[in-house]
């Protein structure tokens, strides 16, 4: 029984110094959604389909790496009409631009469960650096990676013509996300 209890001992003080690496993403449980406002009203959407390789160390966030491609053909704004129309070109392009991609080029720890991810976002042929603060929750086997990116969907070139104007559309998309890492 001795033997048992400094084994125990031992390997609750070894335990916690080892890396827990999270590198699977469940994707039945994950998504990625949007909210954005059209004439003051507030407009959620989602992407149906997306990829998302995360290789995630919460005690060494330097180490850690995303890319996230979201399939533009899926996106669920609610309706077949609102769907056909983000569809066009004036809005994704997907017939041209079927993929919008984010990668990560410096991951760091801010402070309780909270990290900050540099990266690059893509959608359209458009590229921009982006700041993305997101929080991690430990889950039994897992953890939960979730936040939110505003963006300028000016920038991006979504939603062009009659759609330009910001008093129509508002500029302003918050895309967020919610990844469950096993």
């Amino acid at each position: 029984m001795r033997k048992f209890l400094v084994y125990v001992a031992l390997l609750s003080v070894w335990a916690p110094a080892q890396a827990t690496v999270f590198n699977t993403v469940d994707q039945s449980k994950s998504s990625v959604t949007f909210i954005s406002h059209q004439m003051g009203v507030t407009v959620p959407g989602k992407f149906n389909h997306f990829t998302a390789q995360i290789y995630f160390d919460p005690h060494a966030p330097q180490t850690s790496s995303a890319r996230v491609s979201v399939a533009t053909t899926s996106v669920d704004a609610g309706s077949a009409d609102a769907n056909g129309t983000l569809q066009d070109k004036d809005w994704f392009d997907v017939r041209n631009w079927p993929q919008a991609t984010f990668s990560t080029k410096a991951l760091s720890a801010i402070g309780n469960g909270n990290y900050r991810a540099n990266g690059v976002l893509s959608i359209k042929g458009k590229s921009h650096p982006v700041t993305v603060q997101f929080h991690a929750t430990p889950i039994l086997g897992g953890m939960v990676l979730e936040g939110d990116l505003p963006i300028s969907r000016a920038a991006y070139g979504i939603g062009g013509g009659e759609w330009a104007d910001p008093s129509v559309v508002g500029d302003e998309v918050s895309i967020h996300f919610r990844f469950i890492l096993e």
